[in-house]
């Protein structure tokens, strides 16, 4: 840590003002939790460029670690370094519209983190024999966990006001949304089993339903940004492991379903 005392001059008398302190690359690793090489590349790439000394030593200020702070937060919440940087970009000097845009999505975070914990805890109570639990309610909280991952996928191509719209419509929500998301991969999974073709008039409608979740609790997807979607449901292994849990191949199912309805729609 360096203290620098800066000499100012008034009506001809110096006066030393208040005391600066900076922090060592390594202090500045250690404070943030992030490694050496960690700001090394954050510097390389333009993200947070400390100051730099003749003999390259690079010096950390209060405001440079308040920024990486920013940066760590939007990291956890999923966000790219590119969009990160472009979002820093928008708005340079005041941190306080980042702040509170993070405290927002932290707290709907812990409010999926409530849901799937008292999941978690309800199939404890069933697998004990304390309680019984409907098919709905063990997969209550993964739809829309799901479903805000494919957000941020949108948001990155898309954009932040993207992400802004879908954050006022699932306001008080959640619940519900999750049962609307739900209900959908549920009926999939059922004409998958009856054996339905994707064309099937019961799987054109399930898939416009989808479509609608997304427009009423997320945000105004076009046809394009659906079958994006659609294809993300099988392309990425977490999303596609989720919705198997409706039934073995529902993923793949669903996604053909969107296929086919996003080519009915665009024709």
């Amino acid at each position: 840590m360096i203290k620098y005392l800066t000499l100012l001059k008034g009506e001809g008398i110096y006066y030393l003002c208040e005391e600066e302190i900076m922090y060592h690359i390594k202090e500045a690793a250690q404070l943030s939790g992030v490694s050496v090489k960690t700001l090394y590349h954050y510097d390389k790439i333009g993200l947070l460029v400390p100051l730099k000394s003749e003999n390259g030593y690079r010096t950390y200020s209060q405001e440079d670690l308040e920024r990486l702070q920013i940066i760590l937060y939007y990291k956890y919440l999923g966000f790219s370094l590119e969009k990160i940087a472009e979002l820093l970009k928008e708005e340079k000097t005041d941190l306080l519209p980042h702040l509170a845009r993070q405290l927002d999505y932290l707290t709907r975070e812990r409010q999926h983190l409530d849901t799937l914990i008292s999941t978690l805890q309800k199939t404890i109570q069933e697998q004990k024999g304390e309680r019984k639990m409907t098919i709905e309610e063990k997969f209550t909280g993964f739809s829309y966990q799901d479903n805000q991952k494919y957000h941020q996928e949108a948001v990155d191509k898309y954009g932040q006001e993207v992400m802004d719209q879908a954050l006022d419509r699932q306001k008080g929500r959640e619940d519900e949304a999750a049962t609307a998301f739900n209900q959908v991969f549920q009926s999939l999974a059922q004409n998958l089993k009856d054996g339905l073709s994707i064309t099937a008039s019961e799987n054109q409608e399930e898939a416009a339903k989808l479509l609608q979740a997304i427009r009423t609790y997320g945000f105004d997807c076009s046809m394009e940004v659906f079958g994006h979607i659609g294809k993300g449901y099988v392309y990425n292994p977490e999303f596609k492991e989720n919705i198997d849990k409706f039934g073995q191949g529902t993923a793949q199912y669903t996604s053909d379903v969107i296929t086919y309805y996003v080519s009915t729609q665009t024709r």
